[in-house]
């Protein structure tokens, strides 16, 4: 399969397709909820490349591998499943935040390093 073609058919894929629309719909939810809590900060605004952009173009690299490949198949569908959590957490965290809907820590909150790890024997 000639190149050109292989990249068109990955870019319009309905799988990328789908994840760009949840990573619309999560930035502007979650900028919403920010200036409804009057958090908005410009500043802030540019983290979204590095937390949503990015593992969007490594989903296109792995999605280009598994469509040339082959055997980067099962690859290329763990990272969309881990962007369909990824995308999905920030949607509900912003929907909870603009309207207070009980929608459980685990599903919205970003985990903090030492709290609820279990504890070593002998610490």
């Amino acid at each position: 399969m000639d190149l050109s073609l292989m990249i068109i058919e990955v870019i319009t894929g309905p799988e990328i397709i789908a994840l760009v629309a949840l990573m619309a719909a999560n930035v502007i939810l979650s900028i919403t909820a920010a200036i409804a809590k009057g958090k908005f900060s410009f500043r802030n605004l540019g983290d979204f490349v590095g937390t949503r952009v990015v593992p969007l173009i490594a989903y296109l690299v792995v999605a280009l591998l598994a469509e040339a490949l082959g055997d980067w198949t099962p690859a290329a569908l763990a990272v969309y499943a881990g962007l369909l959590a990824l995308y999905g957490a920030g949607i509900a965290a912003a929907i909870k935040s603009l309207t207070g809907v009980s929608i459980p820590n685990i599903f919205t909150e970003k985990r903090k390093p030492g709290v609820d790890e279990d504890v070593k024997p002998g610490t």
